[in-house]
C-alpha cells in the first residue's frame, strides 16, 4: 500500500455490498480538480474506502479499478480496509481513526462528487480558518419515467455563512455530508463519535453533539458540490424503519444534552412532524394522522401543519390518481 504523507483531507467512503456504485463514486472523487500540491510534501487529499464485511466483490472490483498491475500499490490516494460487518457508525469512526488529513469528511458509496467540492471546502477553510465544521449544498439526482432528474435539496435555501445546533433542531440537514477539523479529536472535549446503537439518523446525532457540546458552530457554503443518488436502495427507503429511528434518535438528543424547553419543542415537534410525512408517503394514513396531532400539540396550527394535515386527510393514494 502507499505511503500517503501528510493529506489535506481524508474522505471517508465506508461501503457495504455497493460493487455495482462504489466505482463511479469513487472516480468522481478522483476527479477533483483540487490537485495541486500545497506546501512540501503535503498532497491534497487521501481516500479511505471503509468494506464493512462486503460479502459481494466489491474487493475484487476495487482491486480490478484501483491496484497498479505492476506493482501492489493502489491508486496513490487510495487507502482499502476490509472489516468485519458492524454497520455503518462503526465503519465511519473507524476511517476517523485511520485518517491522517488536516480536515476529515464522510461520503456514501453510491453519491457523486463534483469535480470542485473539495477545492470549494479549502477556499472556505483558508477564508474562515475558525471554522471546525463546513458542508456545502447538494441535490439529488433520481430517475423519473426512465429519465435522470435533478432536484434542489431541502437546504437550497441557506444563505451562506454560520449557523449553530439550533439549525438542526428540525432534523438532519445535512446528513454525513460534512466536513471537520480534525483538532476536534484532540481538543478537551475530544470529538463525539457516530453513535455506534445508531444506523438511521447517526449522522443527525453526530453533528448535533458536536455542534452542542463543542459550541461551535458550521459554516455553511452556498455552493453546490455533491449530487446524491436518490435509487431505491437507499437506506432512507423504508418509512418505517426510518420513523422507529427517528424517534429513538430524539429521545437520545432529549436525555443526553440539556436543551431548553423551547429548543425540546422544536425538536420534538418536528420529530412528529417528519414521523407523520413518512407515514403518509408509506400509505399508512391512521399512523400519519396520529403523528399529525402530536406534531401540532407542539408546533401549532400553521400554514405547513395545515396543509399536511390536509393531505394525510386526503390520502397519498387519491392524489396520484389525481396526478
Amino acid at each position: 500500500m502507499c505511503i500517503i504523507k501528510n493529506p489535506f483531507f481524508s474522505v471517508v467512503v465506508p461501503t457495504y455490498n455497493r460493487a455495482n456504485l462504489i466505482v463511479a463514486t469513487l472516480n468522481s472523487i478522483f476527479n477533483q480538480n483540487f490537485d495541486s500540491e500545497l506546501e512540501g510534501d503535503r498532497i491534497s487529499y487521501e481516500v479511505i474506502v471503509v468494506d464493512d464485511g462486503s460479502t459481494d466483490n466489491t474487493k475484487e472490483i476495487i482491486e480490478k479499478t484501483y491496484l497498479d498491475e505492476n506493482s501492489d500499490n493502489f491508486e496513490p490516494r487510495l487507502r482499502y480496509f476490509q472489516k468485519e460487518n458492524e454497520e455503518r457508525s462503526v465503519a465511519r469512526n473507524f476511517g476517523i481513526s485511520k485518517a491522517k488529513g488536516n480536515y476529515i469528511l464522510f461520503f456514501d458509496s453510491d453519491d457523486f462528487m463534483q469535480s470542485h467540492h473539495l477545492q470549494t471546502l479549502y477556499g472556505a477553510i483558508k477564508q474562515n480558518p475558525t471554522a471546525q465544521f463546513l458542508a456545502t449544498k447538494f441535490e439529488f439526482e433520481a430517475k423519473v419515467n426512465g429519465e435522470n432528474k435533478i432536484f434542489p435539496s431541502h437546504i437550497a435555501h441557506l444563505k451562506e455563512g454560520f449557523y449553530d445546533y439550533k439549525l438542526i433542531l428540525e432534523g438532519s440537514y445535512f446528513g454525513t455530508l460534512v466536513c471537520f477539523d480534525r483538532k476536534l479529536i484532540e481538543s478537551k472535549e475530544g470529538l463525539k463519535p457516530f453513535p455506534t446503537e445508531f444506523n438511521i439518523c447517526e449522522d443527525w446525532i453526530f453533528l448535533f453533539r458536536n455542534l452542542f457540546i463543542h459550541k461551535i458552530p458550521i459554516y455553511v457554503i452556498d455552493k453546490t458540490t455533491i449530487t446524491v443518488n436518490d435509487h431505491p436502495n437507499r437506506s432512507m427507503a423504508d418509512n418505517q424503519k426510518v420513523i422507529l429511528a427517528r424517534l429513538e434518535a430524539t429521545t437520545f438528543l432529549e436525555k443526553n444534552l440539556s436543551l431548553s424547553s423551547d429548543e425540546l419543542t422544536i425538536l420534538k415537534g418536528n420529530s412528529y412532524q417528519f414521523c407523520a410525512v413518512h407515514s403518509y408517503i408509506d400509505k399508512n394514513r391512521k399512523q400519519a394522522f396520529e403523528y399529525w396531532k402530536k406534531m401540532v400539540s407542539y408546533l401549532g396550527y400553521n400554514k405547513n401543519t395545515i396543509i399536511l394535515g390536509i393531505k394525510i386527510l386526503i390520502g397519498k393514494s387519491f392524489i396520484e390518481k389525481l396526478k
